[in-house]
């Protein structure tokens, strides 16, 4: 039986929380969860700071994006994450057209702050000039924040858009993507979209290319540093031009030189662009151009470029009044087996729309197809002979015979898709079956 002291004693230490009955722990601390949340220095109608995180990479609806009211000398879009989180990489799409570079940030960078007051720049994620609607910065280490701020100096149009922004833990992440052509327009006109867009809904007609995506650059804009930045693109395509080769601006062509030589990438160039890509392997940049208007027969300065005929005098450079063209659907003859042609008949009908052609292969290009019955286009297309890279005098983006068109552009994005795109590493290919060595 307990006395009056014991039980006196034990109520003191359980009223002083002694050692017989430890204390409550204390409650566990709420963990705050839930989705990041974006803001932005100022917003334009129609279109939300909570765009470019919806899940819609390449939506362009004023409902998907974020787009700054214009008029500002600056702008920010920023997030907070509920706890602090990594980052090592940032993925961003941008720009208001599906195709082509618009209404997007130009000078930027990527900072981030712990406490949403005091922002410090990521090392490696500024841009001076922006030429890509797609982009992933890749940090050196990843970084533990809490805010992320894209702090935006200077815009390509009216104010900067996010379509999407995507944070990655890891700077070495594998970043799904999918393929994407580059489109150039070799008019000289910088206005995209421009000449080649037509290459996009052929590529996407093609089965398993329906979601191919593209950007429609000028031709300044394609050179190596455009291409190397990641997501690296698939392939690139050419358009054609119709400008005297006497009247281009050969600086402008430099960057496509660059490429070509370095040949890391899969191309398909048409018409204009087709006899861009020999004389750059012929003659380069460096040299003066001339045509056969302006051309001194007794020292040509570009032989390998010619015009098809002439009904009459040939009359000054850009004018073809006396040119003979070759326009609308013509037999093409293949003269090699390249898979390019797989499937293909021995001679098929494309569309044409030229007056000019190229007259021989230059060093490290091979012939894969001649003009057919009834065409007096000698060249109709060339390929650098270990690269999938190829100059067509014929258009298959073109209207007129839809069936061929889609096979060739069909095989080409197989082509490109099993080199690798564009690849640093890429091995050379064997030449097409057929050709003379």
């Amino acid at each position: 039986m307990r006395g009056p002291l014991l039980s006196a004693v034990a109520a003191v230490l359980v009223s002083a929380g002694g050692c017989s009955r430890p204390p409550a722990p204390p409650p566990p601390t709420a963990v705050i969860d839930g989705p990041p949340v974006a803001t932005a220095s100022t917003t334009a109608t129609d279109s939300a700071p909570g765009g470019p995180r919806d899940g819609d990479r390449f939506g362009v609806t004023p409902g998907t994006v974020w787009r700054g009211k214009s008029g500002e000398p600056a702008w920010w879009w920023q997030v907070e994450f509920p706890q602090p989180r990594e980052v090592g990489a940032i993925l961003q799409v941008h720009g208001d057209h599906p195709l082509a570079r618009r209404n997007t940030p130009r000078r930027y960078v990527w900072q981030a702050s712990e406490d949403g007051t005091t922002w410090r720049d990521l090392d490696g994620t500024a841009v001076a000039d922006e030429r890509r609607t797609f982009r992933l910065h890749r940090l050196k280490a990843a970084e533990r924040v809490r805010y992320l701020r894209l702090s935006i100096a200077a815009a390509d149009g009216e104010a900067p858009t996010l379509r999407e922004v995507e944070f990655f833990a890891d700077p070495t992440a594998e970043v799904p993507f999918p393929p994407w052509a580059v489109v150039v327009s070799t008019t000289g006109d910088r206005t995209v979209p421009g000449a080649g867009a037509e290459f996009v809904p052929l590529a996407r007609s093609c089965d398993g290319w329906d979601n191919l995506q593209a950007q429609n650059v000028w031709l300044g804009d394609f050179e190596e540093a455009f291409l190397a930045a990641e997501p690296r693109p698939l392939c690139a395509f050419l358009s054609g031009n119709f400008i005297d080769w006497c009247q281009q601006d050969r600086g402008h062509w430099r960057g496509v030189q660059e490429v070509l030589r370095a040949g890391r990438l899969p191309m398909w160039a048409a018409c204009g662009g087709a006899q861009g890509l020999a004389i750059l392997a012929e003659t380069g940049v460096d040299r003066p151009w001339d045509c056969p208007h302006c051309r001194d027969p007794k020292a040509p300065k570009l032989p390998i470029y010619t015009h098809i005929g002439h009904t009459g005098p040939a009359g000054r450079c850009g004018t073809y009044d006396a040119c003979v063209f070759e326009r609308g659907p013509h037999n093409i003859r293949p003269v090699a087996d390249d898979p390019v042609f797989a499937g293909l008949p021995r001679e098929f009908r494309a569309p044409e729309s030229h007056c000019g052609q190229i007259e021989w292969p230059p060093a490290g290009w091979v012939l894969v197809a001649a003009g057919g019955e009834g065409s007096r286009t000698k060249t109709q297309c060339l390929r650098v002979r270990d690269r999938y890279v190829y100059a067509a005098q014929f258009h298959i983006e073109l209207d007129g015979t839809p069936a061929v068109s889609r096979a060739i552009m069909g095989n080409f994005l197989g082509l490109a898709r099993g080199w690798g795109g564009y690849n640093p590493d890429g091995k050379p290919v064997a030449p097409p079956d057929g050709v003379k060595p």
